[in-house]
């Protein structure tokens, strides 16, 4: 018995080592408020799909907590995932906190998601219970052209309309109000359909209220105004009454940090029309079309990100996934600060360089460069670019590390549809 008394004795440490090393210390128990600063943390760092995976998961565990309502209605909204984004809206102003946001927050920002998903008759008195802080002017001429616009948006004609692609020019397409036809460039950089001054009058745009401002191409705050316009084409395919910004005209005319075009535009199509359909770029038949949406498979597409009236694509860089602007309306591509930062190397990458970049009080800033980078997007790849590093801010909540302009965008057939993106080789 004392024989076998010692060996037990011998083997008790390591047995009780080898125990402890199996059965970690238990982890505490998450909580509400620590896994809506990880989504939050996740988004700032560009990582959307742990973002998504995250808060569908702590939304399950926290169904009654306002703070991952917050989180999972701002996800929605950046994968464009309207419906969802507004169901949140609504169940995040009935939880108890509401996220620490006072009931005429929360109501203004479901108003917002209803009027940009063109639901316009619903947004009306979220929008009217909504103007507080900031957002006031903007919300109030959201309410004033919602009570002249439809109940709900639609679009009526064909199933596609085409026009031909400008050789070494931005993309443009003919639209019409009423009798009145004009050129309007394809932004995808722009969050809404804007019109310059001139074409508002001439088109007879009514409900023209004070909107606060917005950014232009280069980030810098635009005073704006919004107003409606009736009997609304792109191409062939009618839209009626829609919204609309207007700008002076030699504001418009700034929109691209480049110079752009000679023959600075008159009206932009921006991203809440160009959502609504399959817009296809296709340099080799050298045309440009709208067609009813129908989706692209995720295995030869990407995801794009709606943040702050901007599209922004994933985009391979060295090894690292970088977020550029899908923007038609940009003649250059470019990288941002963030995006210098966020490449091996960081700020030592780039040189002194010049480029003509357009400011508020015009001419030339000297900028740097970024010399010979492949870029990979979707199935295209763009070797031995060189990018200028140009000030913009960066995104609220989702980083921007550049542009990707009509420069590169013109030599790859892009197709956009339903918040993805396809770009591949012109052949």
């Amino acid at each position: 018995m004392g024989r076998t008394g010692r060996r037990a004795g011998r083997f008790a440490l390591p047995v009780a080592a080898l125990l402890a090393a199996a059965c970690p210390t238990r982890l505490p128990p998450p909580d509400p408020a620590t896994e809506a600063e990880t989504v939050l943390a996740q988004l700032a760092a560009g990582d959307l799909d742990g973002a998504a995976v995250r808060v569908a998961a702590a939304r399950r565990m926290f169904p009654a907590d306002g703070g991952l309502c917050a989180c999972s209605a701002t996800v929605a909204d950046l994968l464009w995932r309207d419906e969802l984004a507004i169901a949140e809206w609504r169940a995040l102003a009935g939880t108890k906190d509401r996220a620490g946001w006072s009931m005429a927050v929360v109501r203004g920002r479901l108003g917002d998601q209803l009027f940009l998903s063109g639901r316009y008759g619903e947004a009306l008195v979220p929008l009217l219970t909504g103007q507080v802080g900031p957002d006031a002017a903007r919300r109030r001429a959201l309410v004033a052209v919602a009570r002249e616009l439809p109940f709900r948006r639609k679009q009526v004609g064909p199933l596609t309309t085409e026009q031909p692609l400008p050789d070494d020019a931005l993309p443009e397409y003919v639209c019409s109000i009423g009798d009145v036809r004009r050129v309007f460039a394809v932004d995808t950089g722009s969050s809404m359909t804007t019109i310059a001054t001139s074409l508002a009058t001439a088109a007879n745009a009514h409900v023209m209220f004070d909107a606060g401002e917005v950014p232009d191409g280069t980030g810098r705050p635009v005073p704006v105004r919004m107003a409606v316009i009736d009997q609304f084409a792109v191409g062939d395919i009618w839209l009626g009454t829609v919204p609309v910004l207007v700008v002076d005209d030699d504001r418009l005319a700034m929109r691209d940090a480049f110079g752009g075009p000679e023959r600075p535009p008159i009206g932009v199509l921006g991203l809440d029309v160009l959502a609504l359909f399959r817009v296809s770029i296709d340099p080799v038949r050298k045309t440009l079309s709208f067609e009813l949406p129908r989706g692209l498979p995720e295995s030869t597409s990407v995801q794009c990100v709606r943040s702050d009236g901007r599209c922004l694509l994933p985009v391979a860089v060295e090894g690292r996934r970088l977020w550029f602007v899908l923007d038609t309306g940009a003649s250059n591509s470019s990288l941002t600060e963030d995006g210098l930062q966020a490449l091996p190397g960081g700020g030592s990458r780039a040189t002194p360089g010049f480029r003509r970049v357009r400011t508020a009080g015009g001419g030339a800033v000297v900028v740097r460069e970024v010399h010979n980078l492949v870029l990979r997007v979707s199935e295209a790849r763009f070797p031995g670019i060189d990018l200028p590093v140009v000030a913009r801010p960066s995104g609220t909540l989702f980083p921007v590390h550049g542009v990707l302009g009509i420069d590169l965008l013109r030599v790859c057939r892009v197709v956009f549809d339903r918040g993805r993106a396809r770009l591949e080789p012109a052949q």
